[in-house]
């Protein structure tokens, strides 16, 4: 399902506002009313407003519109004008403008569409912070299972290696290497994998997680020494791991906060997306949200 996270700055930024627009109610989340107006007002100033296109923005707005009201609703979070208005001139700031009406004429966007851009952006630094105090931090414990059980997704290995078709071959470049050859030249001259070879075998830094009995080879092989054959995929592997370093305890605590705090955020989001009663005018088209939340296009 799709987070409530409001899009870059950059993308709105490209968004000019409609001069005009109409009164007419396009939608309504919860009974508070979203106009034809405001949905213009996210379409690039000049451009066709083609169904899809206003289904889209329509669809962004509804979004907005449930996330602030479950904001409200649930934390009893509501951004002041001040609170805004402040925000507003970071983004100036940061941008190097000396008002909003020169950044706004700069990007060729409106004043309310930065405002509302704000406004989804405060609601959810403060939806965040509400989920995250909720959290149980990891206990030591917790921490050394998840190294014990899940060693290969948290390792970072620098490895490189070099690829053959046969066993043959692969015992053939082992046997030049242990004779004194130098690791680089033999991969250079034999290996198939073009990425790695072209650089004398290296594969770089990384997770082996998700590279089946190759990534097992590089968890088990001794520092600095050759290793294999081994058998992939992809054929035979010489290999040699320069190193092996699992994180710090609190890095891995980080890291899974971090995980339980954007699954939070997504549960948090998609009830509130279930619970809503969203209404569309059945000439902007239909609401859904399975697989996702959007406006299906009349």
């Amino acid at each position: 399902m799709r987070r409530f996270a409001p899009p870059a700055i950059a993308a709105v930024f490209i968004l000019a506002a409609c001069s005009g627009g109409s009164d007419d109610v396009a939608a309504s989340v919860n009974g508070q009313e979203i106009t034809v107006g405001e949905v213009e007002a996210l379409i690039a100033d000049g451009n066709e407003i083609t169904s899809p296109i206003f289904a889209q923005s329509l669809g962004t707005l509804v979004q907005w519109t449930i996330a602030e009201q479950a904001a409200a609703d649930d934390f009893g979070f509501s951004p002041t004008q001040a609170e805004v208005d402040d925000e507003v001139e970071a983004i100036v700031h940061q941008a190097g403008a000396a008002s909003v009406g020169e950044l706004a004429e700069a990007q060729g966007i409106s004043e309310d569409i930065l405002e509302k851009y704000v406004r989804q952006l405060l609601t959810q630094e403060a939806v965040t912070e509400q989920l995250r105090s909720s959290l149980t931090t990891p206990t030591d414990d917790e921490i050394a299972t998840e190294l014990t059980e899940n060693a290969a997704t948290w390792t970072e290995v620098c490895v490189s290696h070099a690829l053959v078709e046969s066993i043959e071959e692969a015992e053939a470049a082992l046997e030049r290497i242990e004779s004194g050859e130098d690791f680089a030249v033999v991969a250079t001259e034999v290996s198939i994998d073009p990425g790695s070879a072209a650089n004398g075998g290296d594969l770089g830094c990384g997770s082996p997680a998700d590279v089946g009995p190759f990534a097992e080879a590089t968890m088990v092989a001794p520092i600095g020494e050759f290793y294999g054959p081994v058998e992939s995929e992809f054929g035979f592997h010489i290999v040699v791991v320069a190193s092996r370093t699992e994180p710090s305890p609190e890095t891995i605590r980080r890291s899974l906060i971090d995980q339980a705090l954007f699954e939070a955020a997504d549960d948090w989001f998609n009830t509130a997306v279930t619970a809503a009663v969203v209404e569309v005018g059945e000439e902007f088209g239909t609401w859904t949200t399975v697989p996702i939340p959007q406006i299906v296009p009349a």
